[in-house]
């Protein structure tokens, strides 16, 4: 048993009832019928809000412990708080999360039950992203159900872009429960599609019939960490956001209303999956340019480096910039190629490890920044600078 069980069931049981009622007043939170299994088991659940955990642990009789991400750990004292309270267990993105596959192991044998969101990430366009890859095997590892719950309605109630939460409706359905008896049973490709499809959630086709409205006052500000390119001219992070319009300066103009559809001129998309849809291919098809050229550039950012035990150290301050050749904040420089795995966190603070085992966080609370546009920089570049380094390590 977790040394800190009791006190974790204890402040659970207290606080649930007050949880459940913000829930429902807040985002009119339904759970579903459930059917209850007993623990140790693993829920997977897709992840549409930064309140899903609380979704889980009020829809669920049996106390879980959640996989969080690592950033959770490094706010100071509200840190401290939550592991006393809570105990979450670690995982860092953008790294090989070796060890917290341990620690659920650790905690499923000592009989306690554990939750994780298998995408690793809030979606920004309203539809389910695909369980990380590795995530069915392990799990099938583990000897335990595995339940599949999927949360409704929460994109468009609190999208990952935004800075508010809408008044609308969200709703909890338990899809599947995979008996050991049944994982033996599958291969862990199998089970992997298995919980991709149980998963998967298109926000606007579940609202199309039921026409929910989710009011709020700032329904497009933030958008411009997730409309990252402009189809009308093109350029890469020129979209500013002001209540419920939106606009580039090239003359395109818009509007997100309050059941998540868009608006205006300059643009045929009527839906941000659409519009993600096209910039994700916009910027995979971006030209090969010399090593110097800016592709995109952000004021006032700050560079830190954090260890395994959640120290962060500030490495760098000045303007964010990123090239074909590489990722610059102030006079501090990593090489695309050197970049293993990256990551965004929120509304885009980046994030990023290194070939030589490092882990570095870009972010800036004050100038905040469209780490998504970075991402998908990334994503297009480096393997064309790697083929670079090929090319010249031949010629050496």
């Amino acid at each position: 048993m977790n040394p800190g069980y009791r006190r974790h069931k204890l402040i659970y049981t207290i606080i649930k009832p007050i949880v459940t009622l913000f829930l429902k007043l807040r985002f009119g939170f339904k759970r579903g019928r459930m059917r209850e299994e007993k623990g140790p088991f693993v829920v997977v659940c897709n992840h549409v809000t930064n309140f899903d955990m609380l979704f889980l642990a009020c829809t669920f009789k049996e106390y879980i412990y959640f996989v969080a991400s690592e950033h959770t750990f490094r706010a100071g004292f509200a840190s401290k708080l939550l592991r006393w309270v809570f105990d979450p267990i670690g995982r860092t993105k953008a790294s090989v999360a070796g060890s917290t596959v341990m620690e659920m192991k650790k905690r499923l044998k000592a009989g306690h039950s554990i939750g994780i969101f298998g995408e690793g990430l809030r979606t920004a366009s309203g539809v389910t992203q695909p369980i990380m890859p590795a995530t069915a095997r392990v799990m099938q590892m583990f000897g335990v159900p595995i339940i599949t719950y999927k949360l409704h309605g929460g994109y468009l109630a609190h999208p990952r872009w935004g800075y508010t939460i809408r008044r609308g409706h969200m709703e909890g359905e338990l899809v599947n429960i995979y008996t050991p008896e049944m994982l033996k049973k599958m291969t862990a490709d199998e089970l992997n599609d298995a919980i991709n499809r149980d998963l998967y959630e298109d926000a606007y086709e579940w609202n199309k019939d039921r026409h929910i409205a989710y009011k709020g006052r700032r329904l497009a500000e933030g958008i411009e960490f997730e409309l990252v390119a402009c189809p009308k001219c093109g350029k890469l992070n020129s979209i500013k956001s002001k209540k419920d319009r939106f606009r580039c300066d090239c003359g395109l103009a818009g509007r997100y209303d309050e059941y998540g559809m868009l608006s205006g001129e300059g643009f045929d998309f009527t839906k941000v999956k659409e519009w993600d849809e096209w910039e994700r291919g916009y910027i995979e098809k971006l030209p090969e340019y010399e090593d110097d050229h800016v592709l995109a550039s952000d004021p006032d950012q700050t560079l830190c480096e954090f260890d395994a035990d959640h120290n962060t150290i500030p490495v760098a301050t000045g303007t964010l910039q990123i090239t074909p050749k590489e990722i610059r904040v102030g006079d501090f420089a990593v090489k695309l190629s050197d970049i293993s795995m990256y990551d965004i966190i929120l509304q885009g603070y980046l994030l990023f490890s290194t070939a030589d085992g490092r882990h570095f966080e870009i972010h800036d609370s004050k100038h905040k920044f469209a780490g998504f546009l970075y991402q998908l920089l990334i994503k297009r570049y480096k393997p064309m600078e790697e083929k670079k380094n090929v090319k010249r390590s031949k010629l050496q």
